[in-house]
């Protein structure tokens, strides 16, 4: 179905956490107007959650993509086809959002045609307003376009634009990373608990320290070795924990996860 005039600014498939998140980032940092966006979910509860603030409720997964100019799908990739092929058609003068893992723009263009399409890989501290987003669009002229889809990303947290096949390469930085960082603050907490602190105050200091480094590594001047080296004195504590790391094959480790997780996200994509 072909539609040049749409009657909502935004719509939204699936109010799941990525989803709600995205929703709730966009209200509260006046992105779009309520009555501006129309959402679809099969949960009654959140439909009528979302009602009560003003936000307009789609009959269907047809009505949300003709009715809405920019369409964000925050579904599960197990649905996609089935989903695809209920709202297939021409959508001119439309944006359509993609947010799951492999699903490639091409894809998504076999069932979309005419409109401009985004590939983005959002992580979970969206949650917090605090996710990095990676993106890629299928036609870099729509600048106008371009910078809504930036504005919506913005509601969430950081984006960078990539070339799409960056982004399954790119999967390991900032999708997969958070759970990568909470396994490894989680290890280091146990450890603590194990050596007699006490688990609240572990915590405390383990992920208070990856924050105050991150804040460091972001505005330091100094590369990342830079400032490992700052840390380590000659025959310190660090150093001799950091030996430790790599003779216990710290780093093939990180290389072996990093590549597991690229080549999965290329899996899902095929």
């Amino acid at each position: 179905m072909s539609k040049n005039k749409y009657e909502y600014k935004f719509g939204l498939l699936g109010v799941g956490k990525m989803g709600s998140a995205i929703l709730g980032g966009l209200i509260n940092k006046e992105i779009y107007k309520p009555e501006e966006i129309v959402i679809y979910t099969l949960e009654e509860d959140i439909k009528e959650k979302y009602k009560k603030q003003g936000i307009n409720i789609a009959n269907d997964e047809i009505d949300l993509f003709n009715s809405s100019s920019v369409t964000l799908m925050a579904i599960k990739p197990q649905i996609y086809d089935s989903v695809l092929e209920k709202v297939k058609g021409n959508y001119n003068n439309k944006t359509i959002i993609s947010i799951a893992p492999g699903k490639k723009i091409e894809y998504l263009e076999s069932f979309f045609k005419d409109a401009f399409i985004v590939r983005a890989m959002p992580n979970t501290p969206a949650l917090i307003n605090q996710a990095m987003i990676t993106y890629a669009v299928n036609n870099e002229s729509e600048e106008e376009k371009i910078e809504e889809a930036k504005k919506i990303f913005s509601s969430i947290g950081k984006s960078i634009v990539l070339e799409e096949w960056q982004i399954d390469e790119a999967i390991p930085l900032n999708g997969s990373m958070p759970a990568y960082i909470f396994k490894f603050a989680k290890d280091f907490i146990d450890c603590g608990i194990g050596h007699g602190l006490s688990e609240e105050k572990a915590k405390e200091l383990a992920l208070n320290s990856i924050i105050g480094s991150s804040l460091l590594a972001l505005s330091s001047p100094d590369d990342l070795q830079t400032l490992i080296n700052n840390v380590c004195s000659k025959g310190g504590t660090t150093i001799a924990g950091l030996q430790k790391l790599e003779e216990n094959g710290f780093t093939t480790s990180i290389q072996a996860c990093f590549d597991a997780c690229v080549n999965r996200s290329k899996e899902l994509g095929k």
